[in-house]
């Protein structure tokens, strides 16, 4: 007689919570767009919430409940790799992460040209209970790990550690431009040797920028922050979304400082214009043309490899 298959909440009681996460994640995206997941931390991460609820996976690839951080790799053929890697920060409000949208699609995209994608899961709220300077703080943390974590690995993953970017959507680029305001080199001293290493991106993207639908930049840069790459539609911020003055903003106020910048601005898109959808890719919807653009301004601004 056959066995029978064991339930699905048998194997969650035997599968360890990050391996069923993970599980969860391939399932509604594909099994082809699974990554390699590593948590930012080994155990608990600073600030840990206790006592949280689950962290959920939608069917459409959407992430909720986020207490553990953690990059998934989407790295290219070893023989096509340009040495250049690229965090990818989901946008979703900091309430929600739009994993397939932002960082699978991007992944397709950036992988085909030599580039590497490491899909940024950063803590939400729900479940933290924390007011938006608050969230913004935590998140922070994770993406200054996660530079300081893809630096120190860089070589066993094929990655140039002077070429490491930050990108976001939407709340995502409110975090990419939060870190290029507020950096640091690390901590010399440190007994872990991922915190010695300096978490400032070799360059930073905002696509759709948000902070609470405002108009002013809370962001305050420093003449040593990274070169600034920014995409926004001139029909955002209508019926929600991101109003294009904030970015025209960042734009101004980098300026000033002589820090390298760039604004391409659409007159479509609105708040997703910077979406790598398939489709639009694949029929040259003029916005999905950023990752060339982002490329080729980079190649002007960065040293030489």
């Amino acid at each position: 007689m056959a066995k029978s298959l064991p339930s699905s909440a048998s194997c969650r009681r035997l599968l360890p919570l990050g391996l069923v996460i993970a599980i969860a994640i391939a399932i509604a995206m594909g099994a082809a767009q699974a990554a390699e997941s590593i948590p930012l931390w080994e155990g608990k991460p600073p600030q840990f919430l206790e006592g949280a609820p689950p962290e959920v996976v939608e069917k459409n690839g959407s992430i909720r409940n986020v207490t553990v951080p953690a990059i998934s790799l989407f790295l290219p053929p070893a023989e096509t790799r340009t040495g250049t890697a690229i965090i990818v920060c989901a946008g979703g409000g900091y309430g929600a992460l739009d994993w397939k949208t932002h960082v699978v699609y991007a992944a397709d995209v950036f992988n085909a040209k030599g580039v590497a994608v490491i899909g940024l899961k950063y803590r939400l709220r729900p479940p933290h209970k924390l007011d938006n300077a608050g969230i913004q703080a935590l998140a922070l943390l994770d993406a200054k790990r996660a530079v300081r974590t893809v630096r120190h690995r860089a070589a066993g993953w094929g990655i140039d550690p002077h070429r490491i970017g930050i990108a976001g959507y939407s709340a995502g680029g409110n975090l990419s431009m939060n870190l290029a305001a507020n950096f640091d080199a690390g901590d010399a001293q440190a007994t872990d040797p991922i915190e010695r290493e300096s978490c400032r991106p070799d360059f930073a993207v905002g696509l759709a920028t948000w902070h609470w639908r405002q108009k002013e930049s809370p962001f305050v840069f420093h003449k040593d922050a990274p070169p600034v790459f920014l995409v926004h539609a001139t029909n955002d911020g209508i019926n929600g979304g991101a109003p294009i003055e904030m970015p025209k903003q960042i734009k101004a106020d980098l300026e000033k400082l002589g820090v390298p910048v760039r604004m391409e601005i659409f007159d479509e898109g609105a708040h997703g214009v910077g979406n790598l959808i398939p489709q639009r890719v694949a029929h040259g919807f003029p916005p999905a043309k950023w990752p060339d653009l982002l490329l080729g301004w980079l190649a002007t601004v960065l040293p030489p490899k």
